[in-house]
């Protein structure tokens, strides 16, 4: 007899214990959630193949205005796209000339899951400041645009916006070009960029 009455005693102690296993707290769902939404947030997606389609190897071709009836400078550089972080931003490492002086720059282009958007980020060493963008892709004319903005020491008053058009033409051909401020205030096409891929 005391078998079944141990075994039925145990059976009684047990069910609390499948009952909480079964039925997790607030506290641990909330956990469970918060972690589904970094998993998601942190995990890259089409945007991010996108930009990776863009890894390589490439050579330019940019002309540069200083003002919108000015002639065009034009120049080469070289340019190479890599993917970084676990294929979470794309990296864009270029060099060349820039009106007539040796240019270096170095660029990341990422897709925030959270936000939904493209961003960017842009440095070189033609100034001691960060462009910070933000943009959209359009499928049907494959157009990558940005807004933003960056420091300008002729106006130390206020940031100053631009915007970006990255036109992808083919796997090996892109069109960048850049609007910014001139020194009215008005917009003008300040930058254009022929990118042809090297591999």
């Amino acid at each position: 007899m005391m078998k079944p009455i141990f075994a039925l005693l145990m059976c009684s102690l047990a069910a609390p214990a499948f009952a909480t296993e079964a039925s997790p707290s607030p506290m641990d769902a909330k956990k469970q959630e918060m972690m589904k939404a970094w998993m998601e947030a942190s995990t890259p997606g089409e945007p991010h193949k996108l930009l990776a389609s863009l890894a390589g190897k490439w050579k330019y071709a940019s002309k540069w205005w200083e003002s919108a009836d000015a002639k065009a400078q034009e120049s080469v550089g070289t340019s190479t796209f890599k993917m970084i972080l676990g294929g979470r931003f794309l990296q864009n490492e270029s060099k060349g000339l820039a009106m007539g002086q040796k240019f270096e720059g170095l660029g990341y282009t990422g897709y925030d899951n959270v936000k939904g958007k493209y961003i960017s980020s842009w440095m070189d060493n033609m100034s001691t400041g960060v462009m910070h963008g933000t943009g959209s892709f359009d499928v049907a004319t494959q157009t990558l645009t940005d807004t933003g903005t960056f420091s300008c020491p002729l106006h130390k008053d206020r940031p100053m916006n631009y915007r970006t058009e990255w036109k992808i033409i083919s796997k090996d051909s892109t069109v960048f070009t850049m609007w910014g401020p001139g020194l009215d205030d008005k917009e003008y096409k300040q930058m254009e960029m022929t990118f042809k891929r090297v591999k």
